[in-house]
């Protein structure tokens, strides 16, 4: 489950910059776009919303997949738990 979050990431990541060279190659052949709203404007232009929507979302999800099976989700909670017991121990000493 780690290589498919990896595997998600890296391929949300080059589907994000490819999206972005398309981008960047659409603007430099438009003029008179104005700079508000540009990459929408880009978008809309070469319908590329569904790619870049698709490669944030395959970014997250990779990181999600990696986070929840590394067990570090259980470390943290595991520390939370061990620090605030250590620390209504040392509340209860001092009362």
């Amino acid at each position: 489950m780690r290589n498919t979050g990896f595997v998600l990431f890296i391929s949300g990541t080059i589907l994000f910059g490819i999206m972005h060279l398309a981008i960047a190659l659409f603007l430099s052949n438009s003029a008179g776009i104005a700079p508000p709203g540009l990459i929408t404007t880009a978008l809309d232009g070469i319908a590329g919303w569904i790619p870049y929507i698709l490669s944030i979302i395959l970014m997250v999800v990779g990181i999600i997949l990696v986070i929840v099976d590394s067990g570090w989700w259980q470390k943290q909670k595991k520390e939370i738990k061990e620090k605030s017991k250590e620390f209504s121990e040392e509340q209860n000493k001092r009362t």
